[in-house]
């Protein structure tokens, strides 16, 4: 009887260290919060109880960063690339992957004021995307900010690089496009811009350059036209971000 009592200790023991040594995979961390200004809260995937953003606090795919009134944040990722959000705004970060010679990352701005200082891309196969819910912008390392209203229109405006600036694509048509996600799509070189023109409702890719900025309406027109960078420079939002950009250069 003593032995049978044992011998199922023993199978019972030897079942706890099995199980122990299939632990879940740590989620892979893809950057951090680099400067939480006020009250900063992070949403992690598949949770609604918010973390407050705390400095070097590790961010993962799937976390949303949400900044209240008077707040501010700025994200750093793996590769050296820095994202900052104003007060009042939802990021979230869809998907990110930094591998040796390829990286990848899809964000969404559901509202409020984004800035980004994306650091060059190489590859062919790398991509830097972010999405509201009225423009998609691909990047392949350069300054912009964008814009995201209460009305869902867009504003982006570029100082450094150049963007490409297309509308989202309806999950309808994503299944059966035949192209594979991701992947650097070749545009039509950039036309000269001659101030504001409305632009009809269909699928177009527009190339905004540096003091050049897109206003993209809810129903898919656009404005494209440049900016002022004096008067923009006026902005509290921009000297500030300008002024953690040249904090970048300097270390």
């Amino acid at each position: 009887m003593n032995k049978i009592k044992i011998s199922r200790a023993a199978i019972l023991i030897a079942a706890v260290f099995v199980l122990l040594s299939f632990k879940v995979p740590e989620a892979p961390v893809v950057g951090e919060i680099s400067f939480p200004l006020g009250n900063v809260l992070v949403f992690e995937k598949g949770k609604t109880r918010a973390t407050k953003a705390t400095f070097k606090m590790p961010l993962h795919n799937g976390d949303k960063i949400e900044t209240k009134k008077t707040s501010r944040c700025e994200m750093k990722f793996k590769d050296g690339s820095v994202v900052r959000i104003d007060e009042q705004t939802i990021y979230t970060i869809d998907h990110a992957q930094f591998k040796e010679k390829e990286k990848q990352v899809e964000a969404s701005l559901s509202l409020g004021r984004l800035w980004a200082n994306v650091k060059k891309l190489f590859s062919r196969s790398d991509s830097w995307k972010l999405k509201s819910p009225a423009a998609v912008v691909a990047v392949r390392g350069t300054i912009y900010r964008m814009d995201a209203a209460a009305d869902s229109s867009t504003t982006v405006r570029v100082y450094e690089g150049n963007v490409a600036v297309s509308p989202p694509v309806p999950p309808s048509q994503q299944q059966g496009m035949g192209v594979a996600p991701g992947k650097p799509q070749q545009v039509a070189p950039p036309a000269q811009v001659q101030g504001p023109q409305q632009v009809s409702v269909e699928q177009w890719i527009e190339i905004i350059k540096a003091q050049q900025q897109i206003v993209v309406r809810p129903d898919g027109s656009f404005t494209k036209s440049d900016f002022d960078l004096q008067q923009d420079a006026e902005s509290e939002w921009v000297k500030w971000n300008q002024e953690r950009d040249k904090l970048l250069q300097q270390r």
